[in-house]
């Protein structure tokens, strides 16, 4: 998984000129295309669009390319640290194949969702205890999040080249910044986005800790005194939560980057929390902007963060995760194999006839035998639909006699997490995962979070999250999706 010295180039094997990159998230769209020389970054066309019910991600990127003429029609994308789960764990070998199985083995312990649901990988990023131990960077991401960004982004004409993960770019930008030298202490990097806060304990050059914390610039911009105190209190706990798996490492500061360098006060509440010198960072500061870039210092953009777009401008080879779903994995494997078969066919029909007529034949074949296999596919399918529905039903049988998922023991339980001005449209149990999920509509984002929040903290529940992004009808209410995982019986 680690790939040290490699120079940055594009899909044709070329060093790169300039790379485009994008990044989706809850409530924004971003686009820069950035070329990067000894160690500076230029952007020269940048995007920046809020998202809200009425926006069609395809087409506002598709007439963003358009109207801003980018010359660039592949891409880096980078999923927003919120919508990934990363884990930091230690496991006993320093051997890859052997790292491999034991991942393989923990990915379904860290998660509530069953591996149909999920797609992950890993990187390695040192080693511990007298180098017998090997530390990895474990990230898991919903399938139906990753189809949902490629097939937005993919529509609107822009190649893919690889997806991973916006901690990433802001670990790259922060080790630029200080150099790749954290010093014999820790140093906590907080960079904040308009939807939640990112956080980083670095040492050595390596993450020891990481955290997506759901407080944004959004929220810090419009109730700043209360917002921060939320803040200062989040961070102090991961900090705790730090200290205690890491005993050994001691804390030198703390930088604040993103939108937080425009929230007067957060600097002086977090630094006072954590009883360590905070100070911000602007990661536009080293960042020179072509005539294509816009004005980013318009306070509209002020609850955006670009961090981790420069970090992987810095060094688009940063981006080690690869988070493409497996399908059009498989479907740029048989491209890229198609277009090798016809380069060879070409040179060997120049020496041989037989060898293309031999080529056309076995094309012949495969495409024969496809279709035969979608014939047998339409043929079964409706006996795979019956068997599919007497799961259903044996699972609702299961439920039924199964007095954990009671109704007399889970609405009393749910009834005490809803917020006031909150309502639910509709509550699926599935007993076979051990999850609930709840669809509905509230009168604010905080609403929601507030909801995740108090079934996490519930008796009943081990962990709760939204599932997409929350949309506002035209009522002016927030429609949302929020799945919790029940707690494992004792």
């Amino acid at each position: 998984m680690k790939k040290k010295g490699a120079k940055s180039k594009n899909r044709e094997g070329r060093p790169r000129k300039e790379v485009l990159l994008v990044e989706i998230g809850n409530d924004w769209i971003k686009l820069i295309q950035a070329e990067s020389q000894r160690g500076k970054v230029t952007l020269s066309k940048v995007h920046l669009e809020p998202i809200d019910a009425n926006v069609n991600i395809t087409d506002s990127i598709k007439t963003a390319l358009k109207n801003g003429k980018f010359s660039q029609s592949s891409a880096l994308v980078c999923l927003p640290r919120q919508t990934v789960n990363v884990r930091l764990m230690e496991l006993p070998s320093t051997d890859s194949s052997e790292i491999a199985d034991m991942v393989d083995l923990q990915i379904g312990r860290q998660t509530p969702y069953s591996r149909d649901e999920i797609l992950a990988d890993y990187k390695e990023i040192g080693y511990t205890r007298q180098g017998t131990y090997t530390r990895i960077m474990l990230a898991i991401v919903q399938r139906s999040i990753v189809r949902e960004r490629f097939y937005e982004i993919e529509g609107a004409g822009v190649e893919i080249e690889r997806m991973g993960i916006s901690c990433e770019g802001v670990l790259n930008w922060f080790l630029h910044r200080t150099k790749g030298d954290t010093g014999t202490k820790a140093k906590i990097l907080v960079d904040i986005d308009s939807f939640y806060t990112h956080l980083l304990v670095v040492h050595h050059s390596k993450v020891i800790f990481t955290k997506s914390i759901l407080v944004g610039g959004s929220q810090l911009l419009e109730s700043r005194e209360e917002s921060t105190e939320r803040l200062a209190q989040e961070v102090s706990r991961a900090i705790q939560s730090c200290r205690a798996e890491s005993r050994d490492v001691d804390f030198e500061s703390v930088t604040v980057s993103g939108a937080g360098v425009h929230i007067d006060g957060l600097p002086d509440a977090l630094g006072k929390a954590l009883s360590l010198p905070c100070e911000t960072a602007d990661c536009l500061a080293d960042v020179k902007l072509g005539k294509g870039a816009g004005d980013l210092g318009d306070s509209r953009y002020a609850s955006a963060s670009l961090t981790g777009l420069i970090g992987v401008a810095l060094n688009p080879d940063v981006m080690e995760f690869d988070l493409v779903p497996d399908v059009v994995k498989a479907r740029k494997q048989l491209m890229s194999a198609a277009l090798s078969t016809n380069a060879f066919a070409a040179l060997v029909m120049v020496a041989m006839v037989s060898a293309s007529l031999y080529a056309m034949l076995s094309y012949s074949f495969k495409a024969a035998r496809l279709k035969e296999l979608n014939a047998v596919i339409e043929e079964t399918q409706p006996e795979v639909v019956k068997v599919q529905r007497m799961i259903e039903v044996i699972r609702e049988a299961n439920r039924r006699q199964d007095s954990r998922f009671s109704m007399m023991n889970l609405f009393p339980a749910v009834h005490k997490c809803v917020p006031k001005d909150m309502y639910f449209e509709t509550m699926d149990i599935d007993t076979e995962q051990r999850k609930i999920s709840f669809t509905g509509t509230a009168s604010t984002f905080q609403d929601i979070q507030k909801l995740n929040k108090m079934l996490e903290d519930s008796p009943l529940f081990a962990g709760a999250a939204e599932e997409g992004s929350a949309v506002q009808d035209n009522k002016g209410r927030y429609k949302f999706k929020v799945v919790a995982q029940f707690e494992e019986e004792k």
